[in-house]
């Protein structure tokens, strides 16, 4: 057995042992993929991972951790084909007596699937479930689920980004019955075009369209909002990833104006990539930016 330290400090090197592809490997989203599993770790807040061991059988990596408070946490990592990583974190709060005197418990798990599509993109599926026993009697609990998928060129630049959140259900049962299978139900089916799949109450969508700008979908069913029109991005270190600019995150949408950016301005912000596979796929979403603009007033006429 090896320890935690060695899992999260070498990540890399022990997912290729459980016998991914090539190709896989050759896209730097599946660095972006196994960076995620180590933040999983890093939530634990484990105090000495050095003593904490990880089990490796049937090409799946395990362990858990009982933190001093009695928190409980469950991960592993497993490649279920070459073409696949997966990741489940499992966490149970310690209960507690909540201001009405009864014992509140709670328990969520999140599960994330890389997986190499058949172009050479990476797709990333993280599946969050949640429960509590909140205002319930024993024989109920509160369901809450929420997914994201994110869809990666071959040269790790994220394509697409997709988030449903789903309203909070009621379940029918015993809380301490309740396993993943069950908490990730809904989450699961949320982009198999399913009966599920359009029972969300917000849905956010990005799809990349320039260097720095992104397309936005955003539906909020509670509040009947709506928002469809380009937004720019979060420019930071690097624009691989599709992170809308702070200035533009709520609701209702300020107005958007988008300028040209001039080929210096373009190149300084291609420089900030250091991935040299990842700035090149930016290089294809910058071809035309120099002439590119929006105005959503404009959009709007």
């Amino acid at each position: 057995m090896s320890s935690v330290i060695d899992l999260r400090d070498n990540i890399v090197d022990k997912v290729v042992e459980l016998g991914v592809c090539l190709e896989f490997l050759e896209n730097p989203a599946f660095v972006t993929a196994l960076s995620e599993v180590n933040g999983f770790i890093e939530e634990m807040h484990i105090e000495d991972p050095s003593v904490v061991l990880v089990d490796k059988s049937n090409n799946y990596y395990s362990f858990s951790y009982i933190n001093h408070s009695g928190d409980k946490y469950k991960l592993g990592v497993s490649c279920p084909d070459e073409r696949t990583v997966k990741c489940v974190k499992e966490f149970e709060n310690h209960s507690y007596v909540g201001e009405d005197g009864n014992v509140v418990r709670q328990k969520n798990v999140v599960e994330q699937i890389a997986t190499l599509g058949d172009h050479g993109e990476v797709i990333i599926i993280t599946n969050n479930g949640a429960v509590d026993n909140i205002g319930c009697d024993n024989h109920h609990y509160n369901m809450h689920n929420s997914v994201e998928r994110r869809v990666y060129t071959k040269r790790g630049v994220m394509y697409e980004r997709e988030l449903k959140v789903y309203s909070t259900r009621k379940g029918e049962g015993y809380f301490h019955r309740v396993g993943a299978k069950e908490m990730l139900l809904l989450a699961r089916q949320a982009f198999d075009y399913g009966p599920w799949s359009d029972t969300y109450n917000k849905r956010t969508l990005l799809r990349r369209e320039m260097l720095d700008t992104a397309r936005l979908t955003y539906e909020n069913r509670a509040s009947d909002s709506n928002y469809f029109g380009v937004v720019p991005l979060h420019r930071g270190n690097s624009l691989k990833d599709l992170v809308i600019a702070s200035d533009y995150n709520e609701f209702p949408m300020k107005d958007v104006e988008i300028p040209a950016l001039s080929e210096e301005e373009i190149n300084e912000l291609l420089a900030r990539e250091t991935n040299e596979k990842v700035a090149e796929g930016l290089g294809f979403f910058a071809q035309g930016r120099t002439s590119y603009r929006y105005s959503s007033v404009e959009n709007e006429a």
